[in-house]
């Protein structure tokens, strides 16, 4: 009988319970909280950071003056 070369692999480490990523690791994604870009007047998610203006409806978004 014949061995694979991936049967000589080694097996991945389990992780240990509560072990944590590294915190250099870039995790991306969005920020948790994006409640500060939703439009007053119709609800859209702004694109850009405020203070700007909704694309949708051009309210003012943030602290647009």
């Amino acid at each position: 009988m014949t061995r694979d070369r991936q049967d000589d692999a080694p097996e991945p480490r389990p992780r240990r319970a509560g072990a944590r990523e590294p915190a250099d690791q870039d995790l991306g994604g969005e920020p948790a909280c994006m409640l500060d870009r939703v439009c007053p007047a119709c609800g859209r998610l702004a694109d850009a950071a405020p203070p700007t203006t909704c694309p949708r409806c051009g309210a003012a978004v943030g602290d647009v003056s």
